[in-house]
């Protein structure tokens, strides 16, 4: 007896002749289960799993890793999940990008097939010039913004806000970055590098790649800026607006690889934008807001104006700074990528 499993079709197959009067006639064939249930997993071409199954397989671990978030809170005391996330944020996105490394790692070298550094992360002379451009460029549109919000007398400067450091006996982490220093706001930057990190990764690296393989570049655009727009809608004091506008971040950041083949002007640009629109100029990053260095508020209750308690990326002012910067980065990627327009153009149109 087999030891697999068949499957029974029964269907009609074609005609036989009985006198002048054509009859259908039926064909059994036994089709293995295996090889069912290979071609649902499987792409036969490549021998590996199909990218959907691989995108499933990848969250798990992520998520695995995600889950030590919630197992080292007790360390830190008897505090509550909102103070935890908002105080020690700089713990949280450190176990992120850890376990973001970890799983994108395991399921290049295990389901894909292929290296980590495939994704878009091969470091070159390039490279360096890429991030310090993304995060110069990301520093610009969070000026232009305090700007436009100045100029149309919706925004009063306060002044600075900035003290020496001081070195005390009984150390508070707590304090310490509730109060902007160089020591805090070193740190600070350090944690926009970890989520720039750990974000274009996942989502600009893994998981847009993998869509691309499966359902082609025009869906994988689609969902990816859908995707990142309603993850971000779950943040404190999103809306709709807000929402919209993460989704044209998204394309941005989509722009930013498809544009140059690498992450790093994407990673570079997150990194910026998240540090000059928060602890530089003031703004909440989308819905968060912590210690600035530079002091302001709002002189207008219409949120859609001033992006609110969300920050610019809630507000319609962003939306033209938004296409101005794809104008830039088309420029920078054609000066600086001058045969990737090929590529973008083949993977669209064939």
């Amino acid at each position: 007896m087999s030891k697999n499993p068949l499957l029974l079709i029964h269907k009609t197959v074609g005609n036989n002749f009985d006198g002048n009067k054509k009859l259908p006639y039926s064909s059994i064939s036994y089709i293995p289960i295996n090889d069912i249930m290979k071609n649902i997993l499987v792409n036969a071409k490549v021998k590996r799993l199909k990218a959907g199954w691989r995108i499933l397989l990848f969250l798990l671990i992520f998520f695995t890793f995600s889950s030590l978030i919630f197992i080292v809170k007790p360390l830190f005391g008897a505090i509550t999940k909102r103070a935890f996330l908002e105080d020690y944020s700089l713990i949280i996105v450190s176990i992120l990008a850890f376990g973001a490394t970890v799983s994108v790692y395991l399921s290049r070298k295990f389901w894909d097939k292929k290296t980590f550094i495939s994704l878009g992360l091969e470091w070159n002379k390039q490279t360096i010039k890429d991030l310090v451009f993304g995060f110069i460029l990301s520093g610009l549109m969070a000026a232009v913004f305090f700007l436009l919000l100045l100029l149309f007398g919706l925004l009063e400067f306060n002044g600075f806000n900035f003290q020496e450091s001081s070195l005390s006996n009984s150390f508070n982490f707590v304090h310490f970055m509730s109060v902007v220093t160089v020591g805090s706001m070193g740190l600070m930057l350090l944690e926009h590098i970890l989520v720039g990190y750990w974000e274009e990764l996942v989502f600009r690296g893994y998981i847009f790649q993998n869509i691309v393989e499966g359902l082609g570049i025009k869906i994988a655009i689609i969902v990816s800026c859908l995707l990142y727009g309603l993850i971000h809608y779950a943040n404190p004091n999103a809306t709709i607006l807000s929402s919209i506008i993460i989704i044209g971040f998204g394309f941005l950041r989509l722009y930013g690889y498809l544009s140059t083949q690498m992450l790093w002007l994407s990673m570079g640009m997150h990194i910026g934008w998240n540090f000059f629109q928060g602890p530089i100029f003031g703004f909440a990053a989308s819905g968060h807001k912590k210690a600035t260095l530079l002091q302001h508020s709002f002189l207008s209750d219409r949120h859609y104006l001033t992006g609110g308690e969300f920050g610019p990326e809630g507000s319609v002012f962003i939306i033209p700074i938004l296409i101005l910067t794809l104008l830039v980065m088309k420029w920078y990627s054609k000066k600086n990528y001058p045969n990737i327009k090929k590529v973008i153009a083949n993977a669209l149109y064939n």
